[in-house]
């Protein structure tokens, strides 16, 4: 099999691995899914570190309350987020915005490693040996007292 086929067949196989685990889960989500999934992302105003999910403090405890009843009520996830944000301000919620200095947070990442990319490519293409660029007969001495020759 040719080398091409080859990394053709494998990137073939990632964007199926990619498509099939990209896939959100089936069926209508539940109203304690929807209250977990909105206090995954929101923070603890007690312990900073900590999603209201995970902290055990009664501020969380009490956030955790006050989304579940709004769910119950069949507010949006936005709504909920608003109020919450209404409540405690932006600082609450642990995703940043995607506008304005947010959008920094989401396009860093990318940015970073389109530049590391493209620094290694730049790298690896001048450590290749030029096609009409000659060995040294030094060098090539060397290679040969390594293989034996």
């Amino acid at each position: 099999m040719s080398r091409r086929l080859t990394w053709a067949l494998l990137g073939l196989v990632l964007v199926v691995a990619l498509a099939v685990g990209s896939r959100g889960p089936s069926g209508p989500v539940t109203e304690d899914q929807r209250a977990r999934r909105i206090t995954s992302i929101v923070r603890c105003p007690t312990c900073r570190g900590l999603s209201v999910a995970q902290s055990d403090a009664p501020s969380a405890e009490a956030i955790r309350d006050e989304v579940r009843r709004r769910v119950g009520a069949g507010e949006t996830d936005a709504q909920i987020k608003a109020y919450l944000v209404s409540r405690y301000s932006e600082d609450i919620l642990l995703q940043p915005k995607t506008a304005g200095a947010g959008l920094v947070v989401w396009a860093l990442p990318v940015v970073g490693g389109a530049a590391a990319v493209g620094g290694l490519v730049v790298v690896l293409r001048r450590r290749r040996l030029r096609p009409g660029a000659k060995v040294s007969d030094d060098d090539q001495a060397l290679v040969d007292a390594a293989l034996g020759r």
